[in-house]
């Protein structure tokens, strides 16, 4: 689906990760990757996030001297051993400066699969501000009867390093498997709106909506936001939300979201879009452009040899700094890489 020409993806760091596995971290040493994001600008803020991160002073003297900062928070997966599995998701800390360097990174996960309701993994989180707390919103996969099960659960935390889990959303959202939550910034008629992906029911596989009085509440359905449209070379595709949607100037709000494709060999591909939300309209999506990104570089089409994942653009989340659309991304479900859109490119998208 190409109604619009889409904005130009610039690859920053040329082509390269700005976070990638580490070897002698059990927990990170396969593979990092579909990073969330949070770029933080207010000062006292910063100030009090920085004394609470766990990096010497020379580190955070750094921080301190930076106009912003983007905190990353990274899925990641090790090597099983004999005492743990490793193969479970956790969630990783880097912090990045607003143009997407890389400055520093925990050598710890800041969340970890020990509840019942996500011992399998801690997955694809994705990141929105509640009041004075950052709400995660992220895939909980467990151990069920008669099968695993992928539901939505919340977190919170005020550093980025100390987490609070919640436990699975409330609602019948999580009665099926579902994934890919993430919530728009403002209320609008006054309640929360979010984005989730059932994989069971009616319309699955498609980006449904779903609103609340309060995120930590009730959540009720509110049936299909978008559908996948097909794909003659593919024999099957879906889709599902990237970053939390990101308000534009005149009030509507900026997708990036995912979409999936399965070939006839059972080969996939894994690839971004780009929409507009008008919720003045009735149509709602007034803006819809497919492909945005495709995965072409080494690091984006050949992923980890033992995991065999190839061909994947993934994203978790995305900002706006300085007019300009930064966004981390996974490349082949093994590294984080980032992209850009310039604000004149997304100005020239927006008016055509």
């Amino acid at each position: 689906m190409q109604d619009n020409q889409a904005p130009r993806i610039e690859r920053l760091n040329d082509a390269q990760p700005i976070v990638h596995r580490i070897e002698s971290n059990p927990w990170e040493n396969k593979v990092t990757f579909n990073p969330a994001c949070f770029l933080v600008t207010d000062r006292l803020e910063l100030n009090s996030i920085i004394e609470q991160l766990p990096f010497g002073q020379s580190t955070k003297t750094i921080l301190l001297n930076q106009p912003a900062l983007c905190f990353l928070l990274y899925r990641a997966q090790g090597a099983k051993t004999p005492t743990y599995d490793f193969t479970r998701s956790s969630i990783g800390l880097a912090v990045l400066d607003p143009y997407l360097h890389l400055l520093a990174r925990h050598n710890k996960p800041v969340i970890v699969p020990d509840a019942p309701f996500d011992n399998l993994g801690v997955e694809d989180a994705r990141i929105s501000k509640v009041g004075d707390k950052y709400v995660m919103f992220y895939t909980a996969y467990s151990t069920g009867t008669p099968e695993n099960v992928i539901r939505i659960a919340l977190a919170s935390t005020t550093d980025f390093v100390h987490w609070t889990k919640h436990g699975l959303l409330k609602g019948e959202l999580n009665t099926i498997h579902n994934k890919n939550a993430m919530m728009f910034e403002d209320r609008m008629r006054g309640k929360y709106i979010m984005l989730h992906r059932p994989m069971q029911g009616p319309d699955a596989m498609s980006i449904h909506w779903a609103e609340s009085d309060d995120p930590f509440g009730n959540w009720v359905s509110k049936g299909v936001l978008m559908r996948p449209v097909p794909y003659p070379e593919f024999i099957d595709t879906w889709i599902g939300g990237g970053a939390p949607p990101m308000k534009l100037e005149d009030g509507r709000y900026l997708i990036l979201y995912h979409l999936g494709h399965r070939r006839a060999d059972t080969s996939r591909r894994y690839e971004l879009g780009i929409a507009v939300a008008d919720f003045s309209s009735a149509e709602v999506i007034v803006k819809r452009t497919e492909p945005l990104f495709l995965p072409e570089t080494p690091a984006e089409t050949n992923g980890d040899a033992d995991l065999g994942v190839n061909n994947v653009l993934f994203l978790c989340g995305a900002y706006f700094y300085k007019g300009d659309v930064y966004f981390p991304y996974a490349g082949a479900d093994s590294v984080v890489l980032g992209g850009k859109i310039s604000a004149s490119a997304l100005k020239d998208y927006l008016s055509t």
